[in-house]
């Protein structure tokens, strides 16, 4: 046992973190690196060794998926890049700019905000680098208020019928100005839905998982019971102990029944078949995208109001899941966050990163002609003791590629 791993197998006995899959590949082919470490849930009674093949909730990895199939509408004529999204997606046209609150208004008051109109078009490829001026309100103070003042609904997991339902909000500033986290990929899949015709569940299975031979990958797992035994429990961290201990309840808890496909949060899938995604990309096989097409996710994409707001919300990194130094040099590409310099320790430039709620990362380096997905399934996120095993884990795959 490597030294790697016996730093990962302590975390897991000594319940720093809870069961952790790691995998990895090279392009080269000497890397095939497939582990599992801990238990499935830890709760009592369903304590089964957590396998390579069991079934995540993605959250945000989810965004690299819709990605490519918005990216595959794009090859194939139904949309451009820059085109103004009003026709298709009218209800997040009609969304005013919010630009602040009246001096000294109460924070419950819904008449406080300060709306105007938009005078910019929405573009995709504002939805997927999240410079639309879409956010969250648990990551928006701004939104949050005026979420919480007009009553909407502000959860990640709310069971909303569609992505109007759950993300109609005002935009935080004018499309390519800003930079901030939010619903952007959201819009993408529903966009994607109009544009085919098909529901994002069915357009993602016959053209992004099917030609990689995924058959596990839904946003609905309740309509899947033979998924059910593989669900991995989430597990938290215990904040009197410090130790990670089952979420409240007596049976795991697992992805609540949804009611639509939401592109930025909602797919549950085996890690083995997301790293089946990053080899693709990482070889530039073809069988996602065109060459051309996919060196775009390897580019930044910021305009520069936008970029400088990135670096700036990446001067504190807490928030995000997975290791972001404070290098400066950062961009977003069509994917995840772009390693946009040379001064990174281990990673490359052009090197695409990120992660999901629930403490998953996935990296795709393809200079260095790696690719790795690391999986905890815990809360609360971006938990420090995760990120330790993340930097481990990948400074452990860019080793082993040497």
């Amino acid at each position: 046992m490597s030294d790697f791993e016996k730093l990962v197998e302590k975390a897991v006995e000594d319940r720093t973190v809870p069961g952790v899959v790691l995998l990895a590949k090279d392009k080269s082919g000497k890397v095939n690196y497939s582990k599992a470490f801990g238990r499935r849930s830890l709760r009592p009674g369903y304590e089964e060794p957590l396998q390579t093949n069991d079934i995540y909730t993605l959250m945000s990895l989810s965004k690299l998926i819709t990605t490519i199939a918005a990216l595959q509408v794009v090859e194939r004529g139904l949309i451009s890049l820059d085109a103004d999204l009003a026709s298709h997606l009218p209800e997040l046209a009609a969304q005013p700019v919010l630009r602040g609150f009246k001096p000294d208004s109460a924070p419950s008051d819904p008449s406080a905000a300060i709306l105007g109109p938009r005078t910019k078009p929405i573009t995709l490829r504002h939805l997927l680098t999240h410079s639309s001026g879409l956010g969250y309100p648990f990551l928006s103070p701004t939104l949050g208020r005026y979420c919480a003042a007009a009553g909407l609904e502000t959860g990640l997991a709310s069971g909303a019928p569609s992505v109007e339902a759950q993300f109609l909000y005002p935009l935080l500033f004018e499309p390519g100005e800003g930079f901030t986290y939010g619903s952007g990929l959201d819009w993408a899949g529903r966009l994607i839905e109009r544009l085919t015709g098909l529901d994002l569940e069915s357009y993602l299975a016959a053209n992004v998982f099917a030609p990689l031979g995924i058959k596990d990958a839904t946003f609905y797992p309740e309509r899947r019971p033979d998924l059910t035994p593989r669900l991995v429990d989430l597990a938290t961290r215990d904040p009197a102990t410090g130790k990670i201990v089952p979420t409240p309840g007596e049976k795991p808890q697992v992805p609540a029944p949804a009611k639509a496909a939401f592109g930025g949060q909602g797919l549950c899938a085996d890690l083995n078949d997301y790293l089946l995604v990053l080899e693709s990309l990482l070889r530039d096989d073809r069988r996602l995208l065109r060459p051309e097409t996919a060196a775009l996710m390897f580019q930044p994409q910021l305009e520069p109001k936008a970029r400088e707001a990135c670096l700036k919300t990446f001067e504190d990194p807490s928030w995000a899941v997975g290791s972001v130094p404070p290098t400066g040099e950062y961009d977003w590409a069509l994917g995840g966050l772009l390693v946009d310099g040379d001064a990174h320790e281990y990673r490359q430039n052009g090197c695409l990163l990120w992660g999901g709620l629930y403490n998953i990362a996935w990296f795709v380096d393809r200079k260095a002609g790696v690719a790795g997905i690391i999986g905890a399934q815990m809360v609360p996120t971006a938990d420090p003791e995760v990120e330790k095993l993340i930097v481990a884990f990948e400074k452990e795959v860019y080793s082993m590629a040497k």
